[in-house]
């Protein structure tokens, strides 16, 4: 288990979700979804959420089930450039946690159906991370 595991589960279990790892396909597979969705949406100026903004925006979102998912690749108009193989992903059941601290890792917080996501990179609040965008303020160009 590495480090990045250890953290992102770590603070799962402080803020009381529920939560299984997501073996590599599922992890993968959703990774792939969530790119469908969201690979091209930061380019540009789009409309979204940015250092507390998107702080606060994630902060409303209703408990229920959401994912956690560690990214492999860069995801343009963002600093996310993953220097290692993406940890391991986790299906979460509760409110959503706070994991902002988790900066050594560039993951996504999404719920199943991806109707939003908030993105931490390694260098929230530097650069203007971590971000939150809603699929619905995606110009249709880009989606």
């Amino acid at each position: 288990m590495s480090h990045n595991v250890d953290v992102l589960a770590s603070f799962l279990d402080v803020a009381g979700v529920r939560h299984r790892p997501l073996s590599e396909p599922e992890r993968a597979e959703i990774e792939r979804q969530w790119r469908a969705v969201y690979g091209e949406a930061f380019r540009g100026r789009p409309r979204l959420r940015r250092g507390i903004r998107a702080e606060a925006e994630y902060a409303r979102q209703p408990a229920g089930r959401w994912l956690v998912v560690p990214l492999s690749a860069g995801v343009a108009g963002t600093p996310v450039t993953p220097s290692q193989r993406a940890a391991t992903g986790y299906a979460c059941e509760g409110p959503p946690a706070p994991l902002g601290a988790a900066c050594d890792v560039e993951f996504a917080v999404s719920p199943a159906d991806l109707s939003w996501t908030m993105l931490h990179t390694h260098e929230d609040h530097g650069f203007g991370g971590p971000y939150f965008i809603r699929r619905e303020w995606i110009p249709a160009n880009t989606a």
